[in-house]
């Protein structure tokens, strides 16, 4: 038998505070929905973990750092051992550099890591006796590969709806819905999802916590009450939710909602399938490691400079629509800036040693969730997972940490999307296969 408890708080930001998502950053004039803070407490034989997940883009080391120490001065003596984890979405607020001297509202911070305490605090205190179930989902029409092979033969990110150029999708995508139920009272009150999908689909200046909200209000309709939903998100570094077979636009608020919607139907297909677990412990592993920089070569920094000269300024125009599309669509702003990017690299080097953490929590024989810092792509959650002795497993991306996309050595040497290109921050084309033996080797402990 566990004990649960489950709590949460608004972490919407003010009117005017920049949104953190694209390359620039873009003061917010509202809200389509609210941000919120989630907090899973979970109690097995007198040890304590949790999840806390947060509608940001993301939360890395430092800010995770802070909201332990905070966490601690008011007694949860676990707080080393509570997962934190980002849902992705690109309409929440700067809570970290993403790309450098970004705009994070100091005022903002404080108010989020009050929230975080109360969150996790009346969490502990709401802890009773609970069921935990299982189950197993899918969904193989709302994510797809968005790096693929062209004509020229090389890969690209987001190439446009109906390029003729396009060859075909450089890999596949993960279509498993791993889920956890937990039963208190006679009613399911959490339901945690395990989906690979990015959550960019509004594109505005407007804060939502985008598709997963959305989900989450959809589950609830058809429930008929307020279930909570908690969205681990996959990794999903290479995948997203244009279907570039059509022309159909999907960049606005109505698409989260469809999206939303969708992977609610897939959870609420299977909801009757769960399985209950018989969990007769809890166990936390964690594992710091060292993930250093990549360094550009003499020709990347050279062909990089080249650009910036022949760039010079750009125009207003090109500077406003600077989304992820901007590679394949020869736009100058998003050009020069990946060029900026790379010469950073040398010249604005990063100097610290970066050390990260991953982070494994198994529910008895039955369920296994581990973290994965940054954006990792589909393949090293899928090897995570083929080495697993759980009969279910989780991978939680953006979970302990934030700092870029994490491809396999070969997606490095393909090159073509701007998840591979070069920055100060961005990680050594070798960190993918360490990942893995981490993970593999945390969720065999």
């Amino acid at each position: 038998m566990i004990r649960f408890g489950y709590a949460k708080e608004d972490i919407t930001p003010r009117r005017g505070i920049p949104l953190c998502g694209y390359f620039t950053p873009r003061p917010n004039v509202g809200m389509h929905d609210p941000l919120q803070v989630k907090a899973a407490v979970f109690e097995c034989n007198g040890v304590k973990t949790g999840i806390v997940s947060f509608d940001l883009c993301e939360v890395d080391r430092t800010v995770f750092t802070r909201f332990i120490t905070a966490l601690k001065a008011v007694g949860i003596s676990y707080a080393d051992d509570i997962l934190f984890t980002a849902t992705h979405t690109h309409t929440g607020p700067y809570v970290c550099n993403l790309f450098g001297d970004d705009p994070v509202d100091d005022n903002y911070m404080t108010e989020l890591t009050a929230k975080v305490v109360s969150a996790v605090g009346k969490a502990d205190m709401s802890l009773a006796d609970a069921e935990l179930f299982v189950g197993r989902s899918e969904c193989t029409t709302l994510a797809f590969n968005r790096r693929f092979w062209m004509k020229d033969g090389g890969v690209l990110t987001n190439p446009g709806k109906l390029n003729p150029n396009i060859v075909k999708p450089e890999g596949g995508i993960d279509a498993e819905i791993p889920f956890a139920a937990v039963k208190q009272d006679g009613l399911v009150r959490l339901i945690i999802a395990n989906i690979s999908n990015h959550t960019d689909t509004i594109g505005d200046e407007m804060v939502s916590a985008d598709w997963p909200g959305r989900m989450e209000r959809e589950v609830q309709n058809r429930l008929g009450y307020d279930v909570q939903v908690m969205t681990l998100i996959a990794p999903q570094g290479n995948i997203n939710h244009f279907n570039v077979e059509t022309d159909f636009d999907q960049t606005n608020y109505a698409e989260a909602c469809r999206i939303g919607k969708g992977y609610a139907e897939a959870l609420l297909s299977m909801l009757y399938t769960a399985k209950p677990v018989d969990v007769d412990e809890i166990k936390i592993f964690s594992e710091e490691f060292e993930a250093p920089a990549y360094k550009v070569t003499d020709a990347e920094y050279a062909e990089s400079k080249k650009i910036l000269d022949e760039i010079g300024e750009v125009s207003m125009q090109d500077a406003k629509d600077n989304t992820s599309e901007g590679i394949a669509a020869g736009n100058l702003f998003v050009k020069k800036f990946f060029a900026q990017r790379v010469v950073d690299n040398r010249d604005k080097p990063m100097t610290e040693k970066r050390i990260e953490r991953m982070t494994s929590i198994h529910f008895g024989k039955a369920l296994g969730i581990v973290s994965m810092p940054a954006e990792p792509f589909i393949e090293l959650g899928l090897a995570v997972k083929k080495a697993s002795p759980f009969p279910f497993t989780m991978v939680a991306a953006l979970g302990q940490g934030a700092f870029g996309y994490i491809g396999l050595p070969e997606h490095y040497e393909r090159g073509g999307g701007y998840e591979t290109r070069p920055s100060p921050t961005a990680p050594d084309h070798n960190l993918a296969p360490k990942l893995i033996e981490i993970g593999i080797r945390l969720i065999n402990k």
